[in-house]
């Protein structure tokens, strides 16, 4: 069969699960298994080329595999953000265009031989993105899972970074979080701030998420509270605090930092939502 025609044939598959993007998540699945680069996943639904059986059996698991609702990223392994393509695994969060507004703000903020923590580091996708646009900076990635720290490492690697970043296993919880730590310059958080209640009526892609990284508390506060807690003794003066919020949630964060006696600011990501919190220490 023709690729083209195999393309057809494999975006009215994933019309249930995938909707509006069946054609983007075609062209991915295809891409992947014939081992495509970007510009040829383009040209996919335009090529007469022959696909063989094989792979066009293996693609057709694939999006199997999706039609139960696993999210593709985990499916194919990989997620992009801020221009790089990250491997991924159901043991952290897959990275958001979102988060990258959060990233751009981290990256502005550091200054060459700057030092950095990422807690709740996850995939590494913050830290590492920031250590890729900037000169001379180190990075800390926090974070309980060691699952997670896996795939942190493996990117660290792949991007030529290991050098530049420490994945370390902590919880933010404990009493001895951060301690023993010199002072860093910056530090970042994409933190679970989702309220426990509405996690269970969120899409069933989002549910396969690990929930320790979605689950912020009965109000979706817990971790904003520790981490205005816990951070600021270790962020040098003059330094700042970043946190990704949830499109809601900047009146309370506002207050959290009134009551702490901390100057913020927001800033919006480009669907024009609050995501990020700039504590000013």
């Amino acid at each position: 069969m023709r690729i083209d025609l195999f393309y057809r044939k494999l975006r009215r598959l994933l019309l249930d699960s995938a909707g509006e993007a069946a054609s983007y998540e075609a062209k991915e699945i295809i891409g992947s298994v014939l081992a495509l680069n970007e510009s040829e996943i383009g040209t996919v639904p335009f090529s007469g080329r022959e696909i063989s059986e094989d792979a066009c059996a293996r693609a057709e698991a694939l999006a199997k595999r999706r039609n139960t609702r696993e999210p593709l990223e985990y499916i194919l392994g990989k997620a992009w953000f801020f221009g790089l393509q990250f491997d991924v695994t159901d043991d952290c969060l897959i990275p958001q265009s979102d988060t990258e507004i959060v990233c751009e703000r981290l990256i502005f903020s550091l200054e060459s031989g700057s030092r950095f923590a990422d807690i709740c580091t996850g995939s590494g996708c913050i830290a590492l993105a920031a250590l890729a646009n900037s000169e001379d900076t180190t990075a800390i990635g926090y974070d309980i899972s060691e699952g997670a720290l896996a795939v942190a490492r493996e990117n660290a690697k792949k991007f030529d970074l290991a050098h530049r970043f420490s994945a370390r296993q902590a919880d933010v919880f404990s009493p001895d979080f951060l301690s023993g730590e010199e002072p860093f310059d910056c530090i970042v958080s994409n933190p679970p701030y989702i309220e426990t209640g509405v996690i269970d009526t969120l899409s069933p892609e989002v549910r396969k998420e690990p929930r320790i990284a979605l689950d912020g508390g009965a109000d979706g506060l817990r971790f904003y509270r520790r981490l205005l807690e816990a951070c600021p003794p270790h962020i040098k003066k003059g330094g700042r605090l970043l946190l990704e919020i949830g499109y809601d949630q900047r009146d309370a964060l506002q207050r959290l930092c009134d009551e702490r006696g901390f100057r913020c600011e927001f800033y919006r990501d480009f669907g024009g939502n609050d995501r990020v919190c700039a504590v000013f220490l």
